[in-house]
């Protein structure tokens, strides 16, 4: 198994003495762009063309294995098509099972190019041998840093020898790049007088998108953005840009595979005639958006792997957090009650439209994006002379003129019906800048996704990430020929997966008042699957495994489960459908006892590292059955 912490160990003992040999160096003002590279293995990555700046990007499809010829109480993996759409449609979950969202179904949203994977068949890109995993890519290795920023002569700056100033970092292969001509390198220095990073702070209205396809990532910055504790952080310090103590350097940090880790990037951007061409702040003399936007694509190898994605990926390298996504499938109230119980806790939600990314330069008549993922950033429930109205505050990444046109638009008659002083608690105003708001109703027409992360599990579901009793972080490894099983079609070699025994030991507090009473004598958990980055080796035909999880009830809790347990008995819970996310979790409500959590990917021997975190109100133990 992969370790994932060998670069990164010693860089949390040597981070203080990096930032003081930065104060201790760099005390001359700097005006040049000149650098000094050591010798290095440069990561030779390729390009796709770039599509104009809107994406929810590469969405995951649900693919699910054909059913099990095995006899007697064996659940079988179902195969949930829609006959007339070829859409995944949410399955029946296992005994045990809590949906998220008051009870809402989780999302899956297909890719028409792998319905046939969902049968059982193999996936239409078969993986490359090798280790693909991302966890160590664009994390800094301390020591080097150190030994590079003593080697800088005074009024030397910072280059950064693992992301270099050319095309390497920006795509995968140039000649299929249409923005490959005319890019230039330019530290801020030399694009503006003053620059800085942090212009009053950091704020959601600060994020454009330029012609990268990430609005996956930035609609994610924008809602954590609200949180300023989260975002000192991401981005720890206000490095000056210019001055006696610049030295073009910047530090960002991400949470990556279970635990926080350190990107270090130079000040060089790209741009093409004198403007940057990627993300970039509103005000042209701050920098931060483009430097976070850069210290991202560092840790996933180039500007292009990080075009097209999911928000839920962003929110949790942003927060660390617990995301959790949920269809939308009709004008549904306690989804309202949901969204406005988040938005008052401070929780951080996005949203999404169907559709393809690639294709999606233009806005529709009503002016929103397909395929293009949203923040939303604010919700409240209005009274006006005709009645009330819940209403929503959605934003664009690309922070321009591109906004709905419907009922509740900038311009819309309707506000007419607002008197002033509930427009200003609103904060409402009339402009070009990507922000409007919107009906609830048409909401639901309009997007069929929504996201909320939280730091923890919302166990009573008042929209806030509760402080879970007890929470467990285990890591573990599918080995093609050993413990890469694969899915329960094949139950002998399903039982060569691994397997964690879970022992929930007391039930969580129960109160009749407010509890549900099914909810009585019940251990509430939450269970996250999430398997390594693959995201730098796309042009390879790397893609995301097909994932998922099992929970079995048992009487003895020495021993691993074999075929015959399989056979004749059911499940407890399960993730859903194996789809090839980067994390899936599902919510259960179960009795204390000792249950075998399972993880497999859906084809035997597809390999690679994964992490399971485990959610409780109240202690129990999780442990690797060998």
């Amino acid at each position: 198994m992969t370790s994932f912490g060998n670069r990164v160990t010693k860089f949390k003992q040597d981070v203080y003495n990096i930032e003081l040999l930065l104060l201790l160096k760099f005390h001359l003002r700097h005006d040049s762009t000149g650098c000094k590279v050591n010798s290095i293995d440069i990561f030779n990555m390729g390009c796709a063309p770039s599509s104009h700046a809107n994406t929810v990007g590469d969405v995951a499809a649900a693919n699910t294995n054909s059913n099990s010829s095995k006899p007697n109480k064996v659940v079988v993996e179902k195969a949930c098509i829609d006959p007339e759409t070829g859409e995944k449609e949410p399955c029946g979950n296992g005994n045990g099972i809590k949906k998220p969202f008051a009870k809402l179904p989780s999302l899956t949203i297909t890719d028409k190019s792998e319905q046939h994977a969902r049968t059982g068949e193999e996936p239409p890109h078969p993986l490359p041998e090798g280790d693909y995993g991302d966890m160590k890519l664009g994390i800094t290795d301390a020591e080097r840093l150190q030994l590079i920023l003593k080697d800088l002569e005074p009024g030397e700056l910072f280059c950064d020898p693992d992301f270099e100033a050319d095309d390497n970092a920006i795509y995968y292969n140039s000649e299929s790049s249409s923005y490959a001509d005319g890019i230039k390198w330019l530290r801020p220095t030399n694009i503006v007088e003053n620059p800085q990073l942090l212009v009053d702070g950091m704020s959601k209205d600060d994020i454009k998108q330029g012609i990268l396809g990430d609005c996956w990532f930035l609609s994610s910055c924008a809602a954590v953005s609200r949180e300023e504790r989260f975002m000192k952080r991401i981005c720890p310090k206000n490095y000056p840009l210019f001055g006696k103590d610049y030295c073009g350097i910047l530090h960002f940090s991400f949470w990556r595979f279970g635990e926080w880790v350190d990107v270090y990037v130079d000040d060089r951007l790209p741009t093409r005639e004198g403007q940057l061409i990627f993300a970039h702040c509103d005000t042209r003399e701050e920098f931060w958006v483009a430097f976070l936007e850069k210290a991202y694509a560092k840790l996933h190898g180039s500007y292009e792997a990080i075009e097209g994605g999911q928000t839920m990926d962003a929110l949790v390298d942003l927060t660390g957090g617990l995301a959790e996504r949920c269809e939308i499938k009709g004008v549904d109230p306690a989804l309202y009650k949901r969204i406005l119980s988040a938005n008052k806790a401070g929780s951080f939600i996005a949203c999404s439209r169907k559709g393809d990314w690639k294709n999606s330069s233009q806005a529709d008549a009503n002016g929103l994006i397909a395929g293009h993922a949203y923040t939303v950033t604010d919700a409240q429930k209005v009274r006006h002379r005709l009645g009330t109205e819940k209403l929503l505050r959605i934003r664009n990444p690309w922070g321009n003129e591109t906004e709905w046109k419907g009922s509740w638009s900038d311009n819309d008659e309707n506000w007419n019906l607002m008197d002033e002083e509930m427009k200003k608690k609103m904060s409402f105003t009339s402009k070009a800048d990507g922000e409007f708001w919107m009906s609830f109703r048409d909401f639901c027409k309009q997007f069929q996704e929504i996201t909320i992360c939280t730091l923890g599990p919302d166990f009573d579901g008042d929209g806030k990430g509760d402080q879970p009793g007890h929470v467990e972080l285990i890591r573990g490894e599918w080995v093609p020929g050993s413990t890469a099983g694969g899915s329960r079609n094949d139950l002998e070699s399903f039982a060569k997966n691994p397997q964690y025994l879970l022992t929930l030991t007391a039930p969580d507090d129960y109160d009749p008042i407010v509890d549900d009473p099914d909810s009585e004598g019940k251990c509430s958990v939450v269970i996250a699957l999430m398997q390594e980055h693959r995201r730098s080796q796309r042009h390879l035909g790397v893609k995301t495994l097909q994932i998922g999880y099992i929970l079995y009830k048992v009487n003895n809790p020495h021993s691993r489960l074999g075929t015959n347990h399989f056979r004749y008995n059911y499940d407890a819970g399960r993730s859903g459908v194996y789809i090839n996310y980067r994390e899936v979790s599902n919510r259960f409500e179960l009795i204390p006892g000792h249950y075998v959590l399972i993880p497999s990917a859906f084809n035997v021997n597809d390999s690679g590292s994964f992490l399971i975190r485990v959610f409780a109100q109240k202690k129990f133990h999780l442990k690797e059955l060998l």
